[in-house]
């Protein structure tokens, strides 16, 4: 009787620390997305004023007046040679420029 209880209570151990070393995983898994997200965000094509200034004045010719970081980039603003001032977006994450 007592290797039975014993053998028993050796396999609900294991049981039970097999589940412990699954749920291991899966939080190395989480962690690993959590990496990926961080990464994703590291991937912008644009990382800096210099850069956002240097895409909207190949695009728009003039003095640039300012720039100022939006919530998804950059908003330049620009004096062109018309005097004329607007302002450009520059999606961070896509370079993409557009006049406002």
């Amino acid at each position: 009787m007592k290797l039975g209880l014993t053998l028993t209570l050796v396999a609900c151990l294991c049981t039970s620390f097999g589940s412990i070393a699954g749920n291991d995983k899966h939080d190395d898994r989480n962690q690993s997305r959590g990496q990926g997200v961080k990464n994703e965000q590291r991937r912008l094509v644009v990382n800096s004023p210099d850069q956002a200034v240097a895409m909207a004045q190949r695009q728009y010719r003039g003095k640039v007046l300012s720039v100022q970081s939006s919530g998804s980039g950059y908003r330049v603003k620009i004096l062109n040679n018309d005097g004329q001032v607007f302002s450009v977006s520059v999606d961070a994450a896509t370079g993409r420029v557009s006049r406002n």
